[in-house]
């Protein structure tokens, strides 16, 4: 029978946790059994998800972290060997979005900005989450990094997010190679457009229009960004690394266009 259980008593760092995917995924992992570090920069609302998955009979704690501060990461990894002794799993989830401009509209310290989180932060996580993983001797470790669709398929006006998420994903294929003799699987899933904080805030024009782009028709529910962050922890994939996998409902696969059908 095939399940989760491998995951049970595995010790997962998971950045960005106090919203959307990263919630969602620090939430299936405590679910099935896992250890949870929660890092993120909302300390109240951190706190209040590990006391809530803790109360759920999980095991959560909460580190404040800003992912493009190198002393932060290194607190982050430290608190995982302090709490559990070893850590298995990282998923590098913390991200920033930015405004659309042409590339010569862009501000240098805003495109710095999107390039310090979302792509040196990554850089900087497995730097150091590599370094705990090895220094504790933990087995069955896994990289997880949430990159985007956008990786794949950029969007016009949009090259610092774009960019930095296509970096992610050469990052995660090139850190495959330099780990894979070393018990540490490092992949990459790529969410299409997902029911976060980020979608709430835009306008119901734009929200329409950014459905009609998506083949299958819906933006993704945060969840389903979890349940493959959690098959890549388990030890069902291990001979699964270097991967980039979209979660997207197609979205990235080419350019979509609705034409009735004849029959």
């Amino acid at each position: 029978m095939i399940n989760f259980e491998s995951v049970k008593g595995k010790v997962a760092v998971v950045t960005g946790a106090t919203a959307g995917i990263g919630e969602a995924i620090a939430r299936v992992f405590a679910d099935n059994g896992m250890k949870v570090v929660l890092a993120a920069r909302r300390e109240e609302k951190g706190k209040a998800i590990a006391e809530d998955i803790c109360k759920a009979g999980g095991q959560a704690v909460f580190c404040k972290a800003d992912v493009s501060k190198e002393e932060d990461v290194k607190k982050v990894m430290q608190c995982a060997l302090d709490t559990y002794g070893k850590l298995n799993v990282l998923v590098n989830n913390a991200g920033a979005s930015t405004m659309l401009h042409p590339v010569h509209d862009y501000d240098t310290d805003e495109f710095r900005r999107i390039t310090d989180i979302d792509y040196i932060g990554v850089f900087i996580g497995i730097k150091y989450g590599v370094k705990a993983m090895l220094s504790s001797g933990s087995k069955g470790c896994a990289i997880i990094n949430v990159s985007s669709a956008e990786g794949i398929k950029p969007t016009a006006n949009f090259s610092p997010y774009s960019g930095a998420k296509r970096a992610v994903i050469s990052l995660t294929q090139t850190a495959s190679m330099d780990y894979a003799r070393h018990d540490i699987t490092v992949n990459c899933i790529c969410p299409g457009a997902t029911d976060t904080e980020i979608y709430s805030t835009i306008s119901p024009e734009q929200r329409e229009l950014t459905q009609s782009m998506i083949p299958n028709g819906r933006f993704a529910r945060p969840e389903e960004m979890a349940y493959p962050a959690l098959f890549l922890a388990s030890d069902l994939a291990r001979y699964i690394t270097g991967a980039v996998i979209p979660v997207d409902g197609a979205m990235s696969a080419g350019n979509y266009t609705e034409v009735p059908w004849n029959d």
